[in-house]
């Protein structure tokens, strides 16, 4: 009798340590999902305007969540595949602002700082799991009315 309440008492020990685990496990799991949206990121900017297109243009961006806020990116935008300036913009070619739900990025806003060709662009997007941002945008700049995509995935 004595042993099969030993046996009994590890395997409620066991059940007791698994449950503790699995809700602590879940809670890790979501936090790594949240932060693993801020750090630095490559890919293209597709676009056209009246009279240009512009196809694969090499970009870079760094995000960070804004403080307090988990469901808002802050970061800076580059025309380049290196985190450089393409334009003599200073240290960035402007900064994003995106509003995440899960899976949606339902507000983009990239403020274009280009001497001379500045510009504002806003739109939607999605996010894979596999960290790659695929945002649908429209704006203005010295170039015309924009209609593209930005396809960013993280480094």
């Amino acid at each position: 009798m004595k042993t099969v309440k030993t046996v009994l008492s590890f395997i409620l020990l066991g059940l007791v340590l698994n449950a503790c685990g699995s809700d602590d496990s879940q809670e890790e799991e979501e936090q790594i999902e949240e932060t693993t949206l801020e750090g630095e990121y490559r890919g293209s900017w597709t676009s056209v305007t009246e009279t240009t297109s512009f196809t694969g243009v090499p970009v870079s961006a760094r995000f960070a969540f804004a403080s307090n806020s988990e469901t808002r990116l802050l970061g800076e935008f580059f025309i380049s595949s290196n985190f450089t300036s393409c334009c003599e913009s200073g240290p960035n070619d402007g900064s994003l602002t995106m509003e995440i739900d899960g899976a949606t990025i339902t507000s983009f806003r990239y403020n274009d700082i280009i001497p001379n060709c500045g510009g504002t662009f806003n739109g939607t997007g999605t996010i894979s799991s596999s960290e790659v941002l695929e945002i649908a945008f429209t704006g203005n700049d010295c170039d015309g009315n924009h209609v593209g995509t930005i396809t960013l995935s993280k480094i």
